[in-house]
């Protein structure tokens, strides 16, 4: 069952979708995003394989072709943001030609997103449980897909910018290697409070050693090592913010001891966690 709930003259559309199983085609009109709610789907698109899971989404354009299989219960969100204002906010925040024909033509990066860990992802988190039964009045549903395409468009910048930095003649190659980066950065983003292994890391990259170092820090600016580092740190700073015990969130944030978080936390924010005021 795929339910409008909005369209406007210019094609930006929300959809709600739910199949208990399914097996067809559709394609990604303009910018196009698919969020499971519930569930689980998998596309093809040439010849690979996208497994999207609740939390997750997919993001294609160009009335891109792909093969859709769902074989479970399955509830999703379904956008359509037109090219007109992928390009009006572009120009507004960057206007950068490439970095156009990067979101609006056929050199777009399929990949797969989780939610959590994208502010577009947590428009999507809020269209969930507010836009299906809210009022849909034509401004605010204007407005709305303003908000969405900024959303996107900054996301993007970001990968733009990551993507570009993996200088390989094959386009095919850098996007194999920027989807393994990727993959890896959303599995530490998930696990970065475990105690992880730099075997682990490479099980999810699918690269040596080297490769996998070199292209990590080429890529996100920082050493695989650092952004766990970063991720811990940050962690713990909510953690004091909300009123925890220095001794109680160096353990939380996964350090040997209090004396190692207390030194890597002032080291990173210039002041020792004892400082740390609750909010």
């Amino acid at each position: 069952m795929n339910k409008t709930l909005f369209l406007d003259a210019h094609e930006n559309a929300l959809r709600f979708s739910s199949f208990d199983n399914f097996n067809g085609e559709t394609s990604f009109k303009q910018l196009a995003a698919k969020f499971v709610i519930e569930g689980s789907e998998t596309y093809v698109i040439g010849g690979k394989k996208f497994k999207v899971h609740s939390g997750e989404y997919i993001l294609g354009n160009n009335n891109l072709l792909s093969e859709v299989l769902i074989q479970e219960k399955t509830v999703g969100l379904c956008l359509d943001i037109s090219n007109k204002i992928i390009d009006e906010v572009i120009q507004t925040l960057y206007d950068n030609p490439d970095f156009s024909n990067f979101l609006l033509e056929d050199k777009f990066l399929v990949n797969t997103y989780k939610a959590q860990n994208t502010s577009f992802g947590h428009r999507l988190q809020w269209l969930t449980k507010a836009v299906v039964e809210s009022n849909r009045d034509d401004i605010l549903m204007t407005e709305l897909f303003y908000a969405i395409g900024e959303n996107i468009v900054v996301d993007q910048a970001l990968i733009f910018e990551q993507y570009a930095r993996l200088n390989f003649k094959k386009q095919e190659v850098n996007e194999e290697l920027f989807r393994s980066l990727l993959k890896t950065k959303s599995y530490i983003d998930d696990c970065f409070l475990d105690q992880l292994t730099l075997n682990k890391l490479l099980e999810v990259a699918c690269m040596s050693k080297f490769a996998f170092i070199r292209l990590f820090k080429t890529t996100f600016g920082v050493s695989p090592y650092q952004y766990i580092l970063q991720r811990r740190l940050l962690f713990s700073k909510s953690k004091l913010e909300a009123g925890c015990a220095v001794a109680d969130v160096a353990e939380l944030s996964g350090f040997a001891d209090q004396a190692a978080f207390s030194k890597a936390f002032k080291k990173y924010f210039n002041v020792p966690p004892s400082k740390i005021l609750r909010r």
